[in-house]
């Protein structure tokens, strides 16, 4: 099957360069919001949508000439986005299209056009129209021909370019998976991922440098608007921001691709990670700004698929934390607050988070029968069998003493 692969590298345009890129941005952003008030002053006019007599983006640059210095495909691009951005909100799967902004950051997305992009590996240049060859940073190469490539300049002025290819992945999925080679886990904000015998820890990204973003707040707020002081305290604002970012997502990067490495199937839960955003406690703040849990699951789901191998959500409602992992009981009365609580029907003790993967697994292995996947039961003993997992990842994962990178692949079994 082909798969779609980006490959995003910084650019380090020159200043000319930097100019015409920022004048695309400018462009790009005037056809959209342009286009954007026609059909809304059309629609408020005549009751319906504006359909064929939408202006084209060749009719906007007879009305505005300086359009006609940048790349026309970004341009046309605009249009098109903004044709999807109606459709996914009259289908329901996205709010009213807004306005852009020129704060913030900003992009354009060119398609390769008889070659007219091109990336020489050897002297790390990329080609792109109208702008010319421009320098960029990065090791890594493929054969795949170029289809699009999407420019963008952060809030604190670096340049990327998101490269898309389509790449030949024959890679045939499992239809047999060892029992062992199986793992589930429960989301806790506390510990980011748990397992029956292990857990991944959350290294609180946002948290730990919030004190930081508290003063940088304060020094922007205390600048007088349109200063270039105040535009410095923002710049530093942008850049501890990014810094964030950039920390949590070689994390997930790294954490996923363990995963992804290490088990042949991977058992999560369907979160509503939407709902989550709008709760008032600190679990909002985990699970969108220490860890992304989003992006987690998007990483870790791709990557299994890369390899052939099975990653199953289990439905969010399905009662993991209350089911006893001993006899299969629902306690209805468990709270978010009981961390460790006993079956009323069996006497257990379980830890929440723990009894959840139990559970979870458990319901995982039913979905994965139900889908004609065999799953192959261990014959070493299970006391063993748990003995050698943990000696060999704590060999593989020794505690944390060095760099991020260095924590970002550790976890503590226990």
């Amino acid at each position: 099957m082909e798969i779609d692969r980006a490959f995003k590298i910084r650019l380090y345009p020159t200043a000319d360069q930097a100019a015409l890129l920022a004048k695309t941005f400018g462009c790009k952003r005037f056809i959209w919001n342009a286009m954007l008030a026609e059909r809304m002053a059309w629609y408020r006019d005549h009751g319906k949508s504006i359909g064929n007599q939408r202006k084209t983006e060749k009719e906007w640059k007879i009305s505005f000439p300086f359009l006609k210095t940048v790349d026309a495909i970004a341009l046309q691009q605009a249009r098109i986005d903004l044709d999807r951005a109606y459709d996914n909100f009259f289908t329901g799967r996205a709010r009213f299209p807004l306005f852009k902004s020129r704060k913030g950051k900003q992009s354009y997305r060119t398609i390769n056009v008889n070659d007219n992009v091109k990336i020489d590996f050897h002297r790390r240049h990329l080609t792109l129209p109208k702008v010319g060859p421009v320098a960029y940073r990065d090791d890594r190469a493929f054969m795949e021909r170029v289809r699009s490539v999407t420019v963008s300049r952060t809030k604190t002025g670096r340049f990327f370019a998101s490269i898309l290819v389509k790449q030949e992945c024959k890679v045939e999925p499992l239809a047999a998976l060892q029992e062992d080679k199986i793992a589930a886990f429960d989301m806790s904000s506390r510990n980011f991922l748990v397992g029956e015998h292990s857990r991944y820890e959350n290294p609180r990204f946002y948290r730990s440098a919030e004190p930081r973003l508290v003063r940088l707040h304060r020094r922007v707020s205390r600048k007088l608007k349109g200063s270039s002081n105040r535009d410095k305290a923002r710049v530093r604002l942008a850049r501890t921001y990014e810094k964030i970012g950039h920390r949590r997502t070689d994390w997930l990067q790294k954490i996923s691709t363990t995963l992804a490495n290490e088990h042949e199937g991977i058992i999560i839960e369907d979160l509503n990670v939407a709902s989550m955003k709008r709760w008032n406690g600190g679990i909002a703040k985990s699970v969108t700004l220490d860890f992304s849990w989003g992006a987690f699951v998007r990483m870790l789901g791709y990557k299994m698929a890369w390899r052939g191998k099975h990653i199953v959500m289990i439905n969010r409602f399905y009662p993991s934390s209350k089911t006893c992992s001993a006899c299969g009981a629902v306690n209805r009365t468990l709270t978010l607050a009981d961390r460790h609580w006993t079956c009323p029907s069996c006497g257990a003790m379980h830890d929440r988070d723990v009894n959840a993967a139990i559970t979870i697994k458990r319901e995982g292995l039913r979905i994965l029968s139900e889908k004609g996947i065999k799953v192959i039961k261990p014959t070493l003993p299970l006391e063993r069998r748990e003995s050698t997992l943990l000696e060999t990842r704590q060999d593989q994962f020794p505690r944390w003493h060095g760099s991020m990178k260095e924590e970002s692949t550790s976890f503590r079994a226990w």
